[in-house]
């Protein structure tokens, strides 16, 4: 029965068949060579190859077009999806941060009322506001033993040395060297650098000393202070120079070995500001500058010389401070 039909099916198969097995056998064939040359790297078949995919490049990319807008829009409807979510939680929080600040203003003006009625009943001095010119930063030394800059300010906008530099962040350092129109400033990690401070809420006394690194080392810390990682650590003013209370950088490290990490970015300053702090020690120091100061950048303004000297009752000008050797002229500078 099985032999019977096959033989039946044999009888009727159709006459096109036999085309597409000869087509088919063809294809296999083609394929085979096609990948034997392949692999060998002929020349004829890679030139080919080529051509077709130049060919068939506008209509991949022209068929890709669909492919890629869809993708652009659902990416689109995501980024609105998100936009509007962190939109929404943003407004919630300014909304409520915006209640906690009106609270905290009602607080302050009722704190300020107060203050101003204290203040009154002690007959308390206000302080007067500190006057500051800003500037930027011209030109910077660093080097091993070097950490200064130079700032476009100088004596002719009413710069004098001792005077507080800081920008948005906090203290930076202070003047040592003013000319007429440019300043030069110590910065707080300078190996000379040497600031008295108030760490911590309880305010303890210590010193913040420049070691040329990028922290300042935390040292002369008063007997029995209690100091944490994190303490904010500002001014105290007791050196009569710089006024109290900037913000000078935080406590890091461990205990027995804390230091002070500045605010102030030292090493990329950009725009500083000087404050007019007329302490009695900068005023002592440096006093007002005379009117023909030839505009050199000295730390001390010079003086105008005494006019002659009486030598065994003969009178000898005296020379001027410029003129003499460096050693002289610094013994001149102490003595003065």
């Amino acid at each position: 029965m099985p032999k019977r039909t096959s033989s039946l099916f044999q009888k009727h198969r159709p006459s096109w068949t036999a085309p597409v097995e000869l087509l088919s056998f063809g294809l296999y064939f083609l394929c085979a060579v096609l990948l034997v040359l392949s692999r060998i790297g002929h020349g004829t078949l890679t030139d080919a190859r080529d051509e077709i995919v130049d060919l068939s490049a506008p209509f991949l990319e022209l068929a890709s077009v669909p492919a890629v807008e869809a993708r652009r829009f659902v990416d689109r409807v995501r980024l609105n999806v998100r936009v509007h979510r962190n939109a929404v939680d943003e407004i919630d929080r300014l909304t409520t941060e915006n209640e906690e600040l009106k609270q905290w203003q009602w607080r302050t003006q009722l704190l300020e009322r107060k203050v101003a009625h204290l203040r009154k009943l002690l007959h308390a001095a206000e302080e007067p506001a500190l006057v500051y010119a800003s500037g930027r930063v011209i030109a910077d030394a660093r080097g091993p033993f070097v950490r200064s800059a130079l700032v476009n300010l100088g004596r002719n906008d009413g710069v004098r040395v001792g005077y507080a530099v800081i920008n948005g962040d906090g203290l930076v350092g202070r003047t040592v060297e003013a000319g007429d129109s440019v300043a030069r400033v110590l910065l707080l990690n300078d190996l000379n650098s040497r600031i008295p401070v108030l760490v911590g809420p309880n305010g303890a006394r210590a010193m913040a000393l420049g070691d040329n690194s990028a922290e300042l080392q935390l040292d002369f810390v008063e007997a029995g202070a209690t100091i944490y990682a994190g303490d904010e650590v500002y001014t105290s003013g007791s050196d009569g120079v710089l006024p109290r209370g900037l913000r000078v950088g935080a406590v890091a490290g461990e205990p027995g070995a804390y230091k002070v990490r500045p605010f102030a970015e030292l090493n990329s300053l950009d725009s500083v500001s000087i404050l007019f702090f007329d302490a009695p020690a900068i005023t002592r120091t440096d006093p007002d500058a005379v009117v023909d100061r030839g505009g050199a950048l000295s730390a001390l303004p010079p003086r105008e010389p005494r006019e002659d000297r009486i030598v065994s009752g003969t009178s000898v000008p005296l020379p001027p401070v410029a003129a003499m050797s460096s050693p002289v002229a610094g013994q001149a500078q102490a003595e003065r």
